[in-house]
């Protein structure tokens, strides 16, 4: 039985090495973030020979809100990604799948900024505000998806500095994305009601989540006393 067990180890296939998924990862994130600027590249043609030059590109308001909105959104999912693969030791299917579905919605960030900023002065305004929401909490949603599918399991070893208990990141994490979840869904709905308070919703959950480190800290502090 010993040998049976040590040849079975041995012919099992190591993972991936987390180098080639923060290489495809920061490839992914460059392009898409390089995408959301074309909309704004592409109004030079439509405006720089207008009699009034200032009103025109004043007009164009939408397409420079949606970009800003959008390059903050994509930032911080990069800024998130590095701040937690960093303490991530070794990789599993799982971690590979979860790197992977983040990736799909930073690939489709630019098709929801480019929305927004195309039916925000229109009558589809609410359809533009909802699709780019589903871009915007999408991973959060695929993470509770995959986690439930994991058997409501966070199969993910953490390195020795990681700086908080273990046990309590395990327990802490799915809560913040089902919260984050949450909040995703009660905006979207919102948008099909009133876009203008949905955006604004999106807005204050963008610029809460600029800085994960200093956020998290906070949060696992505030729970550590609690438990405590």
């Amino acid at each position: 039985v010993h040998w049976e067990s040590e040849t079975n180890m041995a012919m099992q296939m190591k993972h991936i090495s987390h180098r080639l998924i923060d290489s495809l990862s920061d490839g992914v994130f460059s392009i898409a973030l390089t995408l959301l600027g074309l909309d704004v590249v592409a109004l030079v043609s439509k405006i720089g020979h207008e009699e009034d030059f200032n009103s025109a590109l004043f007009k164009e308001w939408p397409t420079f809100l949606a970009y800003v909105l959008g390059f903050v959104v994509l930032f911080s999912m990069w800024y998130t990604y590095h701040a937690f693969g960093q303490y991530t030791d070794g990789t599993n299917t799982w971690i590979v799948w979860n790197h992977g579905l983040n990736m799909l919605w930073v690939a489709l960030m630019p098709f929801g900024v480019a929305l927004l900023a195309d039916t925000l002065n229109s009558e589809n305004r609410k359809w533009g505000v909802f699709y780019f929401g589903i871009c915007l909490f999408g991973y959060n949603f695929t993470w509770l998806t995959q986690w439930a599918l994991a058997g409501f399991k966070f199969p993910v070893t953490f390195k020795e500095d990681f700086p908080w208990d273990v046990d309590l990141a395990r327990k802490t994490l799915p809560l913040f994305f089902g919260a984050s979840s949450l909040i995703g869904i009660i905006l979207i709905a919102t948008s099909l009601v009133n876009p203008w308070i949905a955006l604004a919703g999106y807005g204050l959950y963008v610029l809460l989540n600029v800085s994960p480190v200093t956020s998290m800290t906070k949060l696992m502090l505030r729970l550590s006393t609690l438990i405590n």
